[in-house]
């Protein structure tokens, strides 16, 4: 891992405690009715501090996908790309959903084929099956 993807986990898990800090400090402030505003600005805080969360999580998801092409021999072909990009930006999806996305990116595409590209990257270590029939980024 690079120095960059360290400091962005070390600032991930930051904010996550602190998030949860702020949860139980909003927890607390909201069982004693004296400090009913404060409870609203600890959640003012917390929606702020979750408003930075998702973005570094996102870098932290397209680093991870970038990492993998670089480590892969060979040149990746569009329709890979596309699937660990849309994972990448968009979470977990399920083929349906990345064959809507692949057919929107080159205007053709189908599921069988964007199934196959997906197993592949399965095969390859790079996406692996969430719930349901979902696929996803390996962390």
């Amino acid at each position: 891992m690079s120095s960059l993807e360290d400091e962005l986990r070390e600032l991930n898990d930051k904010l996550e405690l602190m998030m949860k800090r702020l949860d139980y400090m909003e927890a607390l402030m909201t069982q004693s009715q004296e400090y009913a505003e404060a409870s609203q600005i600890i959640g003012g805080f917390r929606m702020g501090a979750s408003l930075y969360s998702e973005p570094l999580k996102l870098v932290q998801r397209l680093m991870s996908v970038q990492r993998g092409l670089k480590r892969s021999e060979e040149p990746r072909d569009e329709i890979s790309r596309i699937i660990l990009n849309v994972l990448a930006i968009r979470g977990p999806q399920n083929i349906s959903s990345l064959t809507r996305e692949v057919q929107r990116e080159r205007g053709t595409g189908s599921r069988v084929t964007v199934r196959k590209k997906l197993l592949e990257l399965v095969a390859e270590g790079l996406v692996e099956k969430a719930e349901g029939y979902d696929y996803k980024l390996v962390e």
